[in-house]
């Protein structure tokens, strides 16, 4: 049986908000068995399911009544990489630590801590029919598949990026490996911008991978780290179904509001069913 997992105690992790540019901290607390993952932010729970998504500019950010929390994307994904899912995430400020930009550091925090088995099975959810989201030249795909696979393909008009495809096994020793290292990035053109619209305050050559016209700011973790990092943040976005999708998946030019609307579309799909 494939049964689901808690912390075995509560942990603290501080750090930066990479849009804010404010410190924040969080505290992740054991949940009992089908709680799922719940923010705990200003007093108000915001479970980490799509129909809480309130936007998806350049992060993911949850929230209820005007309560908010930015960039859950990497904590989501390290917490369904590893398999953690049951926790309270109580949330001091108004986004989540961005530690060293991928998810790396929160995966090793959980199994420094220590995952608890608990006595209910894991949601698995096994597909009838594909699900599928589409906007322009970009896509998400799931098909009903005996394994959990993700081929991702993105495309960027740049000398050092261009076109990258690969495929990824959905399992937790490929995710610590090849997946939860990967790191935000950015291209300086960008940075600017991002900065006029309150964006990016708290990025920096320590948190990100800043890709300039003719160099990348330190040396790549993976020759397509780029990719890995969207696969990454894809990841994270489908935990907002709230269950583990047993499929075949195939995203195109992926996004945080392609992500997010996939996720719902599943969630909608599941429902129906």
């Amino acid at each position: 049986m494939n049964r689901q997992c808690t912390l075995r105690e509560s942990v603290c992790v501080e750090g930066i908000g990479v849009h804010t540019g404010k410190p924040c901290r969080v505290t992740l607390r054991p949940a009992d068995e089908n709680v799922g993952i719940v923010f705990h932010v200003s007093g108000q729970q915001i479970p980490a399911l799509a129909e809480y998504v309130v936007s998806t500019d350049r992060c993911t950010t949850l929230g209820v009544d005007g309560v908010r929390v930015m960039t859950v994307e990497h904590l989501l994904s390290a917490m369904a990489g590893v398999g953690l899912d049951n926790a309270y995430i109580d949330v001091d400020g108004e986004e989540i630590p961005v530690l060293d930009g991928s998810a790396k550091p929160w995966a090793e925090c959980f199994y420094r801590v220590g995952l608890r088995e608990q006595c209910a099975e894991r949601q698995r959810i096994h597909l009838t029919r594909p699900v599928s989201v589409m906007a322009g030249d970009r896509g998400i795909w799931a098909m009903p598949h005996a394994e959990r696979l993700l081929i991702a393909t993105v495309h960027y008009d740049h000398p050092l990026v261009g076109t990258q495809v690969a495929w990824f096994p959905l399992d937790k020793i490929n995710y610590l490996e090849e997946i939860a290292p990967a790191r935000t990035f950015g291209f300086w053109e960008e940075v600017q911008p991002l900065l006029a619209r309150g964006k990016a305050r708290g990025g920096s050559l320590d948190n990100a991978l800043v890709i300039f016209p003719d160099r990348y700011s330190t040396p790549l973790r993976f020759p397509d780290e780029v990719l890995r990092h969207k696969v990454l943040d894809i990841i994270g976005d489908l935990a907002l179904v709230g269950a583990q999708v047993e499929a075949l998946f195939v995203a195109v030019k992926p996004s945080h509001t392609l992500n997010t609307a996939f996720a719902l579309a599943l969630r909608q799909t599941i429902q129906g069913e």
